[in-house]
């Protein structure tokens, strides 16, 4: 299945489950770069997978997963994590000996849980990707510079474990291995919360509009960057709400405290205070590592 060559390594068969944003982007990384012999693209929609399929981000598709895993080598799956935790069990018992599987879901405890130990799984999510859906936004560069997080069991066997790293770099990632637990913790402050923020603020601002209709017309920069992400998928973040419960309430908490100190402050009209808050924030934001 991988080559030993100085040639591009190559992954034989790969099976996409899901061929929206994330898993075009793959399709395509992978045709674009020769790094598999074929893409096979698995859906519920013929129509969809025909999209791709003319877009150049699969080489067959198909909306029966039996057919579609069976001679595959590698397995990715795309799909909302609800659907990745719900089929995962039975997509483990379809797919050929020897093949290894791996996800992209933005929250991994669950989903490594619901793996039950398999030692060809290895869970994945790759940071990348906006607020935009479905394979036409997808694109070959997707992965270029961005970090593939890996999350392994302890039962993960060290043969899948390297392909799956090698699949993320050779698509332009950097690999970066988790524990599950860790994975979600991070990804609740992140990324999981930022959503919310983002929804959060867009309720409000709507409200808003209702009392001054012009309000749209006064937002400018700062309010498209924090709502940007405010028109992703509602179903996809049900999901990660459900599936990260733990981690996310506890970074809610954080961040009513973090309210709470300037919501003090401004109360009390203390301008020391406010001004050390932002001065807080802006050391933090300069000694972060990206953006």
């Amino acid at each position: 299945m991988i080559s030993n060559s100085h040639f591009p390594v190559q992954f034989g068969t790969v099976a996409i489950v899901g061929v929206g944003l994330i898993g075009g982007s793959l399709g395509m990384a992978l045709k674009a770069r020769r790094l598999a012999d074929r893409v096979i693209g698995v859906g519920r929609s013929q129509e969809r997978l025909n999209a791709a399929l003319a877009l150049g981000a699969i080489d067959l598709g198909l909306t029966d997963l039996s057919e579609g895993l069976a001679e595959a080598d590698v397995i990715v799956l795309c799909t909302t994590v609800g659907h990745i935790i719900g089929t995962l069990p039975e997509t483990l018992t379809q797919v050929k000996s020897g093949a290894v599987v791996t996800d992209v879901g933005s929250t991994k405890g669950a989903i490594m849980a619901a793996a039950h130990g398999n030692a060809r799984f290895v869970g994945g999510h790759p940071m990348a990707g906006s607020e935009q859906t479905g394979v036409e936004a997808a694109t070959p560069y997707l992965f270029e510079e961005a970090t593939w997080a890996i999350t392994p069991s302890a039962a993960t066997d060290p043969d899948a474990l390297h392909i799956v790293e090698m699949l993320a770099r050779e698509v332009g990632a950097t690999t970066l291995t988790l524990s599950p637990g860790a994975h979600d913790a991070m990804l609740a402050v992140t990324s999981h919360l930022p959503h919310v923020l983002a929804s959060a603020l867009m309720r409000q601002a709507a409200a808003v509009q209702g009392i001054y209709a012009e309000t749209d017309q006064l937002s400018a920069g700062s309010f498209a960057d924090a709502t940007r992400v405010a028109a992703s998928s509602p179903e996809l973040w049900r999901d990660v709400c459900l599936s990260n419960r733990d981690a996310l309430l506890a970074a809610f908490s954080g961040f009513r405290a973090e309210l709470a100190v300037l919501e003090a402050a401004v109360a009390a009209g203390d301008a020391s205070a406010i001004e050390a808050f932002f001065a807080a924030g802006a050391q933090a934001k300069r000694g972060w590592g990206k953006f």
